[in-house]
Formats: structure tokens, C-alpha cells, sequence
């Protein structure tokens, strides 16, 4: 079957989940990837196949969206608050309702966003390929990846996603700030479930992301290019 074919065969059984206009759009994004993946796994296999998704959907825009997000950043008179602003944004403006978010923390220190339901998910659980989570989610890293820790005093960071958990979460948060440690008294219960750890077990979790963190921080200010 052509692409187009599978398009449309795999549009059929996603129908349901098409509530809006912006439901539209994001199911035929998550099945542009699902259908290449068909037409292509039975003559690459499922390794090439998925790497061949991740250059087609990854790739074209990625550094045009990293310079343009870098730009917004490094004009911005406050780039957490810049960058947190453009989450919220599309938040409303691009993904819509059929995405379930939840602010753990929102104030001038960090921005902690927890994603309960995603369309994208939902759409590869409909398709039985589940197995392209990890393709969807890093098309985030199109966008942070322009964050520089110390240029811009904020990191960002996912402790988990939908590829390796039952919900996705986010943390925006200034380099000076006191986030982390709050997160163990303010979004004890919360984090606990979202990391699937025992209570006892937070603080390691913690210290665990504060890890990711840093290295991620490092990896902006080494980067070619990076001031």
C-alpha cells in the first residue's frame, strides 16, 4: 500500500478520538509517522524503519526551530518567564482539551507541568504502535535543546515521558532557584506517583533529576556555537 493508502486506512481508526480542530491536526501528525512506519518496516525492518520516522518527522525543522527559539530566548528581557509563557501558549493553542494538564508548580522559580493524558499516546495505543512514543517525544528537544543553562539561568527537564511511564511531566526552572528541593514538601504525593517510587524513596528521585539537570546544562554550554 502507498503512504497515502495507509494514511487513510490508519485515519479510520483514530476517528473517535478527533474532538476539535486541533484534535485534527495532531492525530494526522501522530499518523503521518505511524502510516511511514507500515509502508516502510516490512522492507528496512523495525530498527531502520524507526530511524527513517525520526529524520522525516525530527529532523527538517530542528534547527530553524532551535535558532528561533534561541533568538526568542536571548531577546527576552526574562527567558524563564519567556519560555514559560510559550508553553502555556500552546498549551491552549495547540494541543486543546484532548491533553490533560496539571501545574504542580507555577511561580517566578519554576514552572513543574504534569501531562495526565496525551493525544499523541493515545493515538499509537489506537494503531498498536506504541513502539514510536520515544520518536514523538523527542520532538520536545527540538525546542529545549536551545536552552543554554547559563546563558539563559534556567534548565529544563523531563523525568519521564510517555515512552517509559503512564504520564509525561516537565520542569522549567531557574538555575537559582529553589524548585527541586521544593518539589519534595510541595509535590511530595504527586511526584511520588509520577516517578513510581515509594515515598521514602523521593529525595533519591530528586537528586536523580537534579543529575539530569546538570548534565543537561552542560551539554547547552559546550555546545558549538554556545557563548
Amino acid at each position: 500500500a502507498s503512504l497515502r493508502e495507509r494514511l487513510a486506512l490508519r485515519r479510520t481508526e483514530c476517528e473517535h478520538l478527533v474532538q476539535n480542530e486541533l484534535d485534527q491536526a495532531n492525530v494526522h501528525f501522530t499518523l503521518l509517522a505511524v502510516a511511514l512506519f507500515d509502508v516502510v518496516e516490512g522492507v528496512l525492518g523495525s530498527e531502520r524503519a524507526a530511524r527513517l520516522v525520526d529524520d522525516c518527522l525530527n529532523q527538517p525543522l530542528r534547527d530553524e526551530v532551535i535558532r528561533g527559539t534561541r533568538a526568542m530566548l536571548d531577546d527576552a528581557q526574562d527567558p524563564f518567564r519567556a519560555v514559560v509563557d510559550a508553553s502555556k501558549h500552546r498549551e491552549r493553542e495547540y494541543f486543546g482539551p484532548s491533553f490533560e494538564f496539571e501545574r504542580l508548580i507555577d511561580d517566578e522559580h519554576g514552572y513543574v507541568l504534569r501531562i495526565r493524558r496525551c493525544l499523541f499516546h493515545e493515538v499509537l495505543l489506537a494503531c498498536g504502535r506504541s513502539e514510536l512514543q520515544p520518536l514523538l517525544c523527542r520532538f520536545d528537544m527540538n525546542w529545549s535543546d536551545a536552552i543554554d543553562a547559563r546563558r539563559h539561568h534556567m534548565s529544563f527537564v523531563r523525568p519521564c515521558t510517555f515512552a517509559t511511564s503512564s504520564r509525561c511531566q516537565m520542569w522549567f526552572m531557574r538555575t537559582d532557584g529553589d524548585v527541586a528541593s521544593r518539589l519534595v514538601v510541595e509535590a511530595f504525593e504527586p511526584l511520588s506517583a509520577l516517578t513510581h517510587v515509594e515515598p521514602g524513596d523521593v529525595e533519591a528521585a530528586i537528586a536523580a533529576a537534579q543529575v539530569r539537570v546538570s548534565a543537561l546544562a552542560a551539554e547547552f554550554t559546550t555546545a558549538p556555537g554556545s557563548t
